[in-house]
């Protein structure tokens, strides 16, 4: 009789940020520990287990890559001019608050003061 090998930690976190990166998975705003279990074909408790062993939980596993992304977006030329409001919907946050203590977090400074430094006080 085979026994189901274990799946470390690491191999879970790895499955994780791959389709994060991948899929955007992210911008999903409702975006569960069940959904992703789904996709990285585990459980919740080892999802759990997998983000404390590196001092997180699960929001602020997500929360992270929605950071990366509105930041990304909000130093593009293409969104330069569009307002905090709206590159926190689109980057999967459900509110722009969230969304500016996670780039406060992730880059030192917040959003306006991030856009300022890189298009100017004007925003050019």
């Amino acid at each position: 009789m085979s026994r189901k090998r274990r799946v470390s930690d690491d191999e879970i976190l790895a499955r994780m940020d791959a389709l994060m990166r991948k899929k955007h998975l992210f911008l999903r705003k409702h975006l569960s520990r069940e959904d992703m279990a789904r996709e990285v074909l585990t459980n919740r408790t080892y999802i759990t287990r997998a983000l404390k062993g590196r001092g997180l939980n699960f929001s602020q596993f997500v929360n992270a890559y929605r950071a990366q992304y509105a930041i990304e977006l909000m130093l593009s030329e293409k969104y330069k001019d569009t307002p905090p409001e709206d590159i926190a919907e689109m980057s999967g946050f459900s509110h722009v608050d969230t969304m500016n203590r996670y780039i406060k977090k992730s880059a030192g400074c917040g959003a306006c003061a991030m856009r300022e430094k890189v298009f100017g006080p004007d925003g050019n």
